[in-house]
């Protein structure tokens, strides 16, 4: 093995799994030999982490880098090293084939962004997306030797994009929706029909079929049966069966079998997404029957989102929440919070306030608190979750400039990370209560108006520390500049926090903050370190 070779590939196991192939027994034959664009694109492929793939000669041999590793998943890689880029690309070389070709005839780049490739690399047909360009690799002659391809899989995104923009259909039919649950059923078909992330949805009322996309799965009536004895939701592969609309006394009226996309990995993200899609079908079937119980809408729309968005103080001594809507005929309005257990002793929190008041504003709020509960339920981190409700907000009318603060305690690390959508910092007071310091360093746009990545900061929580989360109800005033609010909820906050048990602190809080006869949403969400 050469000297420049052994230099070029240190570092990482595709480098360490470069050296082990007996590249004198494929077409390149032995590296002292290679041509230097073929050494150059070696050493670059070896330098960067960045996913690279190097083909050169005749049968188009392949070298990459960990990176690309990566792409090629458990059923490709390790063999794919020093193979034959047709021969280990079958599946898809009706596809890249031709993009090869064009550079070694051409020796001009191609460009591709998002292609679909079914692809055979993780024991199933799998729907990937990539964003890459075939670059020519020329010899000392000038002339086309290999093929040089930078990528990045963009699989994730655009799935996220696709499953958020159906959703955003969905709550938009349904918006408003009181008929009969036929009626219901028609909307469902024609918004999910033919989808491919929804490849069957059967909707049943009691053991009638009411709504029928795809063939019925084989364990239909088992799974409708349990859900109707025991009234929670199954999982079977990438099927959901799940009770929906507001239930009976002796079972769910509704129920309702989603199937996904079995060319999708059925993870966090896959799941959270068949489980908001039945939430919002489950919503519209709620307010149907609660309409033709002839129950008044406003009062109907507060008690299906009363448990949904206000929900209960989590189990812990260590969380206190309260909320109070400006409107009196509702238990809920634009804004709301929710804090969210997750593995390993952390919890997610969201805070936020959509523009407006009173019936629209509750439910444009309601849509967005579902989706932000299952985004983190799912795994994404603060500024993730932020990102992501950018672009569900742009399909659902009413949660344009919402403003969003969104955080992940670990009370084993004893931090907090926080990325903010325009919403007001919140206040961490310092044990002791003489100290106090407003968490505002991830600072960004309203929903709707931000595009790209959002900013996210940790801050350390000491033991006794108290952080203070809450809407612009709480500090502003008609009149008086905003720094004068939050000046004041500093100086409450700190007398709070040196005389108050924690249960009663949000009420200390919401008595020295609001003068008589404010009527403005308010939430609070107060945590205090262990």
């Amino acid at each position: 093995m050469s000297d420049w070779f052994e230099s070029a590939v240190r570092g990482g196991e595709c480098a360490d799994l470069a050296r082990g192939v007996d590249w004198s027994r494929t077409p390149l034959g032995d590296p002292s030999t290679w041509a230097p664009a073929l050494r150059s694109a070696v050493e670059l492929c070896f330098s960067t982490r960045f996913a690279v793939l190097v083909t050169w000669g005749p049968e188009l041999t392949m070298i990459y880098n960990d990176g690309y590793r990566e792409m090629l998943g458990t059923d490709l890689h390790p063999q794919a090293m020093g193979a034959s880029a047709a021969e280990l690309w079958g599946h898809v070389w009706a596809d890249i084939g031709p993009l090869f070709t064009e550079v070694l005839a051409t020796g001009t780049p191609t460009w591709d962004v998002d292609l679909l490739l079914w692809m055979q690399r993780s024991g199933y047909t799998e729907e990937t997306r990539f964003t890459f360009s075939y670059s020519p690799l020329r010899d000392e002659d000038a002339v086309v030797r290999g093929v040089l391809d930078i990528a990045t899989e963009t699989t994730d995104q655009v799935v996220d994009r696709r499953r958020l923009a159906l959703l955003g259909r969905l709550a938009t039919a349904l918006q408003g929706h009181r008929d009969q649950v036929d009626d219901t059923a028609r909307i469902v078909t024609e918004v999910l029909g033919g989808n491919q992330d929804i490849t069957a949805a059967h909707l049943y009322r009691g053991d009638d079929p009411v709504a029928t996309i795809g063939p019925a799965p084989d364990a239909a009536t088992t799974l409708l049966a349990r859900v109707h004895r025991t009234g929670r939701a199954v999982w079977h592969d990438h099927l959901l069966a799940t009770p929906v609309g507001d239930g009976r006394p002796d079972g769910p009226a509704e129920v309702l079998l989603l199937r996904g996309n079995p060319h999708r990995p059925l993870d966090a993200a896959h799941r959270g997404f068949l489980e908001l899609v039945a939430a919002t079908i489950g919503t519209a079937l709620a307010e149907g029957a609660a309409h033709r119980r002839r129950i008044a809408r406003m009062r109907t729309v507060s008690d299906a989102l009363q448990h949904a968005m206000v929900p209960d103080t989590p189990p812990s001594s260590r969380w206190e929440t309260r909320y109070r809507p400006a409107d009196d005929t509702l238990f809920v309005g634009g804004d709301w919070f929710d804090v969210v257990e997750l593995p390993d002793g952390r919890f997610g929190l969201v805070v936020g306030d959509c523009v407006g008041h009173g019936v629209d504003a509750a439910t444009s709020m309601g849509r967005l608190s579902s989706a932000g509960r299952a985004l983190m339920l799912s795994g994404a981190g603060p500024a993730r979750t932020l990102e992501l409700l950018d672009d569900f907000a742009r399909t659902v009318p009413g949660t344009e400039f919402t403003t969003v603060f969104c955080g992940v305690v670990d009370r084993a690390a004893g931090t907090l990370t926080y990325s903010s959508a325009g919403h007001l910092p919140g206040l961490v007071v310092h044990d002791g209560c003489e100290r106090s310091a407003w968490l505002e360093d991830a600072q960004g746009t309203p929903l709707t108006l931000h595009r790209g990545p959002r900013p996210e900061r940790t801050t350390r929580l000491s033991r006794g520390d108290t952080v203070v989360l809450y809407t612009d109800g709480l500090v502003e005033r008609r009149g008086e500049h905003l720094r004068t609010g939050l000046d004041r909820l500093v100086d409450v906050a700190r007398e709070a926090c040196r005389g108050e048990v924690l249960a009663d602190l949000p009420d200390h809080l919401l008595g020295g903050m609001l003068p008589t006869g404010a009527r403005d949403d308010v939430a609070i969400v107060v945590y205090r370190a262990d």
